[in-house]
Parts: C-alpha cells; structure tokens; sequence
C-alpha cells in the first residue's frame, strides 16, 4: 500500500477570514504541533469575502515571525479571481510581501461561467506574482477544462490543491470527488505535483487530509508528486525555486 506524509497544511483560515471559527494565529500554531505538522500555511481570505481581512491586514501579517513554537510559518492569502479577466483582490504590490497565494472562485465574489470562460479566468489569474496554487478548482458550480487548465499551471509553475473539504460527503461543493479524480488523472499523465490542502476555518481540521489521502490511494498517484511530504520543497517553490520540478 502506497504511503503518503503530510508535514504541512498551507490551506488554513484563521478568525481573521470572519467566519467559521474563533480560532487564533496562535491556536493554529499549536494546533499543527500536536498534529505532526512541521510547516503551516495561513492563507486568509481577500478583502472581496465578506467580513474578511483588510488590506492592512496583510500588509502587517508579512512582517509576523516565521518560526513559532517550533512550527515553521508561511504567511499567504487565498485571493478572489473577480472577474474573466483574471484579476484579484489585493495588488501586486501587497502580494509580493506575502509568501505565497492561492487563486479561488468564491460566489458572490465570481459569477459561475461556462468551463471556456472559467478556465481563461484560472489562466488570467496565474500571471499574478506569488500565485502558486489554484484553490479547489474541484467544485462543480464552476466548470474548467482540466486538461487546458493544468497544462497551463504546469506551463505557469501553479499547482492545483486536492481540497479535503469538497470530498466531505456533506460538502457544499458539487461534483468534488468525480472533478478531483479528474485533476488527479490529468496530473499523473502530465507530472504535475499536488498540494492536499485541509482548507480548515480554524483548528478542527487542521492537517486533516483523510478523506484526499483515500482519494490518492485509489488512483495510485504517485507519492513524488505529493506536495505535502517534503515541506523544505514547498518553501522552495513558494519562493519560486522550481529546480526540482520532474
């Protein structure tokens, strides 16, 4: 059986995202300690989410330390794509302090198009700097063409998220486990590596990636492309270091 180590969750929200919990920076930290994490990512949600982070917000939070209680920290932001043309919900400036983003679909914030126009949006949004991942491009509400849309990611150095949420059986999202069985396939044929992601409000889910580990073991995806495993390559390729890229 096909064993795969999770030593970072990068996909997280605080009490600072405005909903979901009322969970601190530091409740997060030790959260991830007693989990067996070594590398957590705090990636709040842009100032389009509603009662979400400010601009200053982010401003400050890229000068918080990056090692706390012996967890090492990364300081990101999920980002709203707003429209077809891909643009985002901080500036360039501001993302450039920050570690790395994650670019995500969100009603209100972008109206559902059809896959054509959804994937050109996902494609537009790459361009920005620190973008590194496309958040849980699995939910059906917004249809992409997978093989255009990861072609373009691994032409971008942008890598998708396995989002544990969407396969809950529960989940709000629709479609989650046949559209991430998908992703999963067409980053197999293209070698395109993955980031499980939590995507937990707060510390109940923190590191929690069972039911994408299930996922990734009934499609035989291969552990060298699991992002989650090797947390010094992960800070290497938020840094823009892809050298070791298959």
């Amino acid at each position: 059986m096909t064993t795969y180590n999770i030593l970072a969750d990068i996909h997280t929200h605080s009490i600072s995202s405005g909903h979901g919990s009322n969970d601190t920076l530091t409740d997060m930290i030790k959260c991830a300690r007693t989990r067996g994490l070594t590398l957590l990512g705090i990636s709040e949600h842009g100032p389009d989410t509603p009662g979400s982070c400010s601009q200053s917000y982010f401003e400050g939070i890229s000068l918080a330390p990056r090692y706390r209680m012996g967890i090492r920290i990364l300081y990101g932001v999920e980002l709203n794509i707003r429209n077809l043309q891909g643009d985002v919900d901080l500036p360039d400036m501001l993302l450039s302090r920050l570690d790395y983003a994650i670019i995500s679909m969100h009603p209100p914030v972008f109206t559902p198009q059809t896959a054509d126009c959804n994937t050109d949006a996902y494609i537009h949004a790459m361009k920005h700097p620190r973008v590194r991942f496309i958040g849980h491009a699995d939910d059906g509400r917004y249809p992409v063409d997978y093989r255009r849309l990861l072609q373009a990611a691994r032409d971008n150095h942008v890598f998708p998220e396995i989002n544990n949420v969407s396969l809950l059986p529960d989940g709000y999202r629709t479609n989650g486990y046949e559209n991430s069985r998908q992703i999963l396939a067409v980053c197999k044929s293209i070698s395109l590596p993955v980031l499980l992601s939590s995507d937990s409000h707060g510390c109940a889910h923190v590191g929690d990636m069972s039911h994408s580990l299930s996922l990734l073991s009934e499609c035989n995806f291969p552990p060298h492309l699991l992002l989650n495993s090797n947390p010094d390559r992960l800070c290497r390729i938020c840094s823009g270091n892809f050298d070791e890229l298959p």
